[in-house]
């Protein structure tokens, strides 16, 4: 029996005079123990369309990265990006390659960043940093740096809740950039104590993707974080047995 290929979309940074794709093996591990194939997918540079990527996996691992740059969503505060911002060759790869999913029916697992640039591409917006922007914020971690637990609280009849078996999962923080306007279509089912959303799903159809804040890929013998992947690796299955 074949198993369900999941895409993810690769870092893509500059090295040796050329650019690069890379994936984290935390990312590949975590589909692997979830019963899935994963494969990096490449930009579009030569050929080809996010349509034919989409067209060739089961399932899409929408991974986080840098700051994605402020004036994609109206940011009027670069200053308080990372230093390291994301290129713009990923962030339109990566728009698309969501978008497609979308059209295609293929599930959609959004982390850390993957969940930020969901509520951006439905027109939503970011704190730029959330202890300098949020007032009452808790210690979200630091991207580059330390991390911290915190437990979210999720809407007990959300798809997320039921995956992951638990309304008040345990996660670990590290982000400096948060939700701050909703995206159009969305729903936010899971928050920090602080009221910052942790995730969010689709209002008309839950099921399209499950997106949240923290990273599950570091929490591999967690039940409740693999689920996740589960989710994501057996949800093509069910939609193509419909």
């Amino acid at each position: 029996m074949f198993k369900p290929i999941i895409g993810i979309n690769p870092y893509y940074f500059e090295y040796d005079d050329s650019f690069w794709n890379g994936t984290k093996e935390k990312y590949f591990r975590s589909v692997w123990l979830a019963g899935g194939v994963p494969v990096t997918l490449h930009h579009l540079s030569s050929g080809g369309t996010a349509e034919d990527i989409v067209g060739s996996i089961d399932g899409f691992l929408l991974v986080g990265g840098p700051d994605i740059p402020n004036h994609i969503y109206g940011g009027k505060h670069s200053e308080l990006l990372d230093e390291d911002v994301m290129h713009p060759n990923r962030e339109k790869f990566d728009r698309m390659v969501f978008l497609a999913a979308e059209s295609f029916r293929k599930p959609v697992l959004g982390i850390c960043v993957g969940f930020q640039h969901i509520n951006i591409i439905y027109g939503g917006t970011l704190f730029e940093d959330i202890s300098v922007q949020m007032k009452g914020a808790i210690d979200h971690g630091d991207p580059n740096g330390e991390i911290t637990n915190h437990i979210v609280r999720l809407d007990k009849n959300s798809l997320t809740a039921k995956v992951m078996g638990t309304p008040k999962p345990i996660v670990n923080s590290a982000h400096h950039q948060g939700v701050n306007k909703l995206g159009d279509g969305l729903r936010i089912v899971g928050r920090s104590s602080d009221g910052l959303p942790e995730v969010i799903e689709d209002v008309k159809d839950p099921g399209k993707f499950i997106a949240v804040q923290w990273h599950p890929e570091t929490l591999q013998q967690n039940k409740e974080q693999k689920n996740l992947f589960g989710w994501l690796v057996e949800e093509d299955k069910k939609r193509k047995a419909d």
